[in-house]
């Protein structure tokens, strides 16, 4: 499949329900998930303490005391919801799985005015393209799927002898012909495992997959991290050199950069689109928090000429950031960060921008390229 000859949709951005015009899509969130399994890395029977402001780990201990496994092994409700906040991992924290909980948190999200919900969920961490096709049909809001390899934790067990051919391939497929037997589409290249400190081989290759395949199908691209620092630009070099033009490539999790203005302004000299897209996240620790910076930094991002490469979202990932578990759900961007950014002289027209016009554009389909 990474011949010549993909369907050609350029023009048409690519959701659960078949090709839509762009200008349908409307405000978007560009990194979200609406069902997904992370527990293989939030392991349980692992202690978690507050130190200088992080809530940190300590190893997993062999000799984990048996009367304790239970905390970590129940479902997550009102009566260990702190355990999951503030001591340890629930694993059932980190699975999304409950259709008519998806229906009714994606629902609030629309009623909100929201349009699209981009849904990352890539290969390994459980996509259900059939459960996302009945999630748009019920809520009417548009869900464009992602396909790439996650991060390395959740890479194939022989990833290290797949070829890039091969892992081009699966994501072709994903993109032309449907994921599994399911028919559904993927309408972006992402989100693309990359988390680097240091870049392994397999990661690169990874990357190296995913950009040909978006080259050959004409996808956008979503990268997932794309490493720490300077490994950012060595990860968008790999795509450059499969031959995409990195106008066509969001950057995802620029949040840290907030405090490394300088590389997020590199970043965006080599036409990527920015995306802030863990906003409304922070543990009740952390203060001040990162979106209230990220908030504070965006009317200098936008005068320094750059609205038009910015993307904003929650990457809604886990019970706890639902509504129905105390979270802040879908809707927290059209609730509560926009009319925030507003107060710090944003403009309607350039709300616009980041929410609707750059979303379009970055899903709009172009041509494929042998």
């Amino acid at each position: 499949m990474t011949g010549p000859g993909a369907p050609n949709i350029a023009g048409k951005a690519m959701t659960v329900l078949g090709a839509v015009d762009p200008g349908d899509l409307g405000v978007t969130l560009t990194h979200e998930h609406i069902f997904i399994d992370l527990r293989k890395t939030h392991l349980p029977y692992r202690r978690f303490f507050v130190e200088d402001g992080r809530l940190v780990a300590d190893p997993p201990d062999d000799d984990f005391p048996a009367t304790e496994l239970h905390l970590w092994e129940a479902k997550l409700d009102l009566s260990n919801m702190h355990l999951a906040r503030n001591v340890a991992p629930i694993s059932d924290n980190y699975f999304l799985d409950d259709e008519d909980l998806a229906v009714r948190e994606v629902a609030e999200y629309k009623r909100h005015g929201g349009n699209t919900i981009v849904e990352m969920t890539s290969i390994g961490i459980k996509r259900d393209p059939e459960a996302l096709r009945r999630v748009s049909k019920q809520t009417g809001v548009h869900v464009v799927m992602g396909t790439a390899y996650y991060q390395r934790v959740y890479h194939p067990d022989d990833m290290d002898s797949r070829t890039v051919e091969q892992l081009t391939d699966v994501i072709m497929r994903d993109v032309t012909v449907g994921v599994r037997e399911s028919g559904i589409r993927s309408g972006i290249v992402g989100e693309v495992g990359i988390n680097g400190n240091p870049l392994t081989d397999n990661e690169l290759k990874s990357m190296r997959a995913a950009a040909r395949a978006a080259r050959l199908t004409g996808a956008p691209v979503c990268i997932h991290l794309g490493g720490v620092g300077e490994e950012k630009h060595r990860v968008l070099d790999v795509a450059a050199d499969e031959g995409v033009d990195l106008e066509r490539v969001i950057m995802g999790h620029c949040d840290d950069l907030v405090n490394d203005m300088p590389l997020l302004y590199e970043l965006l000299e080599r036409g990527v689109y920015a995306a802030f897209d863990n906003l409304g996240r922070e543990p009740e620790v952390v203060t001040p928090s990162r979106t209230a910076l990220i908030a504070q930094a965006i009317p200098g991002i936008i005068d320094a000429g750059y609205a038009n490469r910015l993307l904003i979202s929650q990457d809604v990932c886990w019970k706890m950031h639902l509504k129905a578990y105390g979270g802040l759900g879908y809707s927290f961007l059209l609730e509560r960060f926009i009319p925030g950014l507003k107060t710090l002289g944003v403009t309607d027209s350039h709300i616009q921008t980041i929410m609707v016009d750059n979303a379009r554009r970055i899903l709009t389909f172009a041509a494929p390229q042998d």
